[in-house]
């Protein structure tokens, strides 16, 4: 029995390679903020793209054609994760940018002052309850939270961003 962390992970990249086809022509070669290199092309011999720039045992697959905004340098999306928990709140929402060309990052999406969703600013990111601010590398720049955003490792190719939850 295929168990929906399965389908998600392995659904979702399947469909990213059959809705674009031939996509990109290799990775943007660049060390991505949450860890593994992207320097992998991320495609099958046929020139699908999928998560082989990743490495885990869950990964999440966020194809540019269904999260639109990851695609271009400023953008990023909020997304429920599922299997994922961060370890302050135990909430599953993870954030996930692209801060410069080929540049992704990855974190959880709550707050450590006390849980609320931070957003991504195009420079940090920031906590609209009570103002907390964050860098790229998820380091508190402004409280009241006291302890950095926790890091997810993401990587990317032409197709999309790939985040490792475990």
């Amino acid at each position: 029995m295929i168990e929906r962390r399965e389908l998600l992970r392995f659904g979702v990249a399947g469909a990213a390679g059959f809705l674009v086809p031939g996509c990109g022509g290799g990775s943007h070669g660049e060390p991505n903020g949450g860890g593994a290199d992207s320097g992998t092309d991320g495609k099958d011999g046929g020139g699908a793209c999928g998560p082989s720039c990743a490495t885990g045992s869950d990964i999440l697959a966020l194809p540019f054609t269904t999260n639109q905004a990851l695609a271009n340098v400023g953008g990023s999306v909020v997304i429920q994760a599922p299997g994922y928990r961060d370890p302050v709140w135990g909430l599953s929402q993870v954030v996930v940018a692209q801060p410069a060309t080929g540049m992704f990052v990855a974190f959880s999406a709550s707050c450590t002052h006390q849980g609320c969703q931070v957003s991504f600013t195009g420079q940090g990111f920031f906590c609209r309850c009570h103002g907390s601010s964050f860098d790229l590398s998820g380091a508190v720049t402004g409280g009241p939270a006291r302890r950095a955003l926790p890091k997810l490792q993401v990587c990317g190719d032409d197709c999309g961003a790939y985040v490792t939850i475990a």
